[in-house]
């Protein structure tokens, strides 16, 4: 019951509250939507990677697995690096407030991560 109650906390609440942050973070930094360039490529889907990254750390977690907490940063450091030095991105602010909002909500996620996580392991 424990698991379904973390897991269920990790991808479902952090889902939810991931994109409510993010939202509220692009609109006060004054981003809206994403300009037509950033879109020019086809990425993986946000909701995909995010819920991907909050079950493997949530396990992680659960599990008690040493070198846990260095694999998140080192997951955020990946993410931000392959946002930040885009060709296309460079010397576009707003590219870059785009991928420093994105990384402020990978935190968010593996709050939800490790919290949800620390529910499996009760």
């Amino acid at each position: 019951m424990l698991w379904v109650l973390g897991l269920g906390f990790s991808l479902i609440a952090g889902h939810f509250a991931v994109e409510f942050f993010l939202a509220q973070l692009r609109k006060y930094m004054g981003l809206g939507d994403k300009p037509p360039l950033l879109k020019s490529y086809k990425g993986a889907p946000p909701w995909l990677t995010g819920g991907l990254e909050r079950t493997f750390f949530t396990f992680l977690v659960a599990f008690n697995v040493s070198g846990t907490p260095a694999a998140m940063i080192g997951w955020l450091a990946l993410k931000l690096a392959t946002n930040w030095n885009h060709p296309d991105y460079i010397d576009r602010p707003e590219a870059r407030a785009f991928a420093f909002s994105g990384l402020l909500a990978g935190l968010l996620s593996m709050l939800f991560a490790v919290l949800g996580g620390q529910i499996c392991a009760q």
